[in-house]
């Protein structure tokens, strides 16, 4: 489809070709990091608990509600970029990099294939869908962690009391926080493939691109939505 509306239709997303795209972005992405994401929350929370509740005397409570704040406003949504830069960031931008000095981003172009149709979008979308698909994950797991530490048969019930103790909108926040970080990584690293020259040392190169300017954009707009 060419044109700009048909992207928003079902028929567009359900092609073999998209579907594909989408299907493999979201299992490298997403499920492939999943077993990573819950170890680093298990580890986050059991840090917390360590140095808020162990040393600062802090009620279980208490160090369940700064943790969890902290995790929606900043910590849930910057480790999960920082993964997804480390593990899908260069591979993206890699195999764009491959294509494009293997010359199949100009026959798909010869075919009458937009190459940001079948290419970047599912996997800017994937990258979107697995960002905070990680990111909860991460928060349960930290909270979880930290729920057994400090309330040991009682953490089900000191989380279902934090969820209604913590402001809607703040989670809506930090998943809106998320998906910005998941779009703009996978962007940077579709822009840095896709820009890639035709030679073969120019695969590594892209993916450090990626990678680096990733890191960059992502600290700078954290900064900027902290200031704002």
């Amino acid at each position: 489809m060419k044109s700009t509306a048909s992207l928003f239709s079902p028929r567009f997303w359900f092609r073999a070709p998209v579907r594909r795209v989408l299907a493999r972005q979201l299992y490298f992405t997403g499920l492939e990091s999943l077993l990573l994401v819950l170890l680093i929350g298990v580890a986050l929370g059991a840090i917390t608990v360590s140095q808020l509740h162990d040393k600062f005397g802090q009620s279980g409570a208490e160090t369940l509600r700064l943790l969890a704040q902290l995790l929606l406003s900043e910590l849930a949504p910057l480790l999960t970029a920082l993964i997804l830069i480390a593990r899908s960031s260069s591979a993206m931008a890699s195999e764009l990099a491959a294509m494009r000095v293997n010359n199949e981003i100009w026959m798909l172009t010869q075919f009458g294939v937009n190459p940001v149709h079948y290419l970047f979008l599912p996997r800017i979308t994937g990258m979107l869908l697995a960002s905070i698909f990680l990111a909860v994950y991460l928060a349960l797991a930290a909270l979880l962690t930290a729920a057994l530490l400090t309330s040991g048969p009682n953490a089900l019930n000191e989380l279902y009391l934090l969820g209604d103790a913590l402001p809607v909108a703040d989670a809506l926040s930090g998943l809106v926080k998320t998906a910005l970080f998941g779009v703009v990584i996978a962007a940077i690293a579709c822009r840095a493939g896709f820009r890639a020259g035709h030679a073969m040392t120019d695969i590594p190169r892209a993916a450090s691109n990626a990678v680096v300017s990733s890191l960059l954009v992502v600290f700078v707009l954290d900064a900027l939505w902290g200031l704002l």
